[in-house]
């Protein structure tokens, strides 16, 4: 090992007493200190990421409306002013919000006639919200039947939503990319009133109080094999027919739709609704309930249900609603 001026083992110390003994208290207190100091930074630590998370909780809560029973609904519709008199307008203009899942028991303390309100307020904002984004991809496909007929060929990001959207409303490989195969299609992807929606999901889940309804957000009654929520009094020599269940009650609306969209049990309902867009004439519910026998055991007495249900509720005016252009709020239902 070689010597110089760097190695320690030549160092000296050129302290004097005093010095060194000032020195040996300073690093006394500095190691004193560190245990200490490692606590407060733990400690501070700590603290900031409890204040991220609220903040974060705080940020999420923005769009959220924290709502614990039917009575605190009826109060924040009524301080936005959606009041029942809304629905029975010319045109009404609705609010947007998605509710979060469907209380137990949360008509209890409702009179019959408030709870009907109260489940159609609710209900109309979400149909219309499903029914704006079926919208938007039926303006998204004429476009491009238009580009198609003037000769184009359409771009390869057009080419594989096109494919995609026929796929998950019924077609197969074999779809064609031309503008007769769009056509067809534009006879799937189409709305559903507002009105026969609502009258639709109020005798299938009983105005949101049937089991089915609490357990599963099944609000349209529809049959799923081998999963879903098994009826009480199943009858076996039928399959394993259950009652499908969705995580969401938009999520229950958004199956409804592409149901009636692609079953073959609707297409004279699909027709039905083609013929009156090709018409111009707007697209009224109780008209067209008509192409709905199959929907129940009851056939023509269920499109006479749905009928008498949109007339007395009168809920004709809710086939002209419109959506505020405001963001969504999600209303977040049950106990903190």
């Amino acid at each position: 090992m070689g010597r110089g001026p760097d190695n320690p083992a030549t160092m000296t110390n050129a302290r004097s007493p005093q010095e060194q003994i000032t020195r040996n208290r300073y690093v006394s207190r500095i190691q004193d200190f560190a245990p200490r100091h490692r606590t407060l930074v733990v400690l501070a630590a700590v603290l900031v990421a409890v204040a991220g998370v609220l903040f974060a909780r705080m940020l999420l809560d923005v769009g959220r409306v924290r709502i614990t029973s039917a009575h605190d609904l009826q109060a924040y519709f009524h301080e936005i002013g959606y009041t029942p008199r809304i629905l029975r307008s010319g045109h009404p203009e609705v609010p947007r919000f998605v509710v979060s899942s469907v209380p137990e028991d949360w008509a209890d303390e409702l009179t019959v006639s408030e709870k009907k309100n109260l489940f159609f307020r609710a209900l109309l904002p979400m149909v219309l919200m499903v029914n704006e984004d079926i919208l938007d991809d039926r303006a998204r496909l004429r476009a491009m039947r238009k580009e198609l007929s003037e000769g184009r060929s359409l771009k390869a990001r057009d080419s594989a939503w096109l494919r995609a959207l026929a796929e998950s409303y019924g077609f197969k490989d074999d779809f064609g990319e031309d503008a007769m195969a769009i056509a067809t299609l534009l006879r799937r992807v189409d709305v559903i009133p507002p009105s026969l929606a609502l009258a639709q999901s109020a005798v299938e889940s009983a105005y949101a109080t049937s089991r089915f309804a609490v357990e599963g957000n099944a609000l349209f009654g529809q049959w799923r094999i081998g999963k879903g929520l098994v009826p009480q009094q199943q009858r076996k020599h039928l399959g394993d027919y259950r009652v499908a269940d969705f995580d969401t009650p938009m999520a229950s609306i958004r199956a409804y739709m592409r149901n009636l969209n692609t079953n073959p049990a609707y297409k004279n309902f699909r027709d039905m609704r083609a013929s009156a867009r090709a018409s111009g004439d707007a697209l009224p519910g109780a008209p067209l309930a008509a192409g709905l026998r199959s929907y129940s055991e009851k056939g023509e007495a269920y499109v006479g249900l749905l009928r008498r249900l949109i007339a007395f509720n009168q809920l004709a005016p809710c086939d002209s609603a419109k959506l505020l252009d405001t963001p969504a709020r999600r209303i977040v239902t049950g106990a903190l």
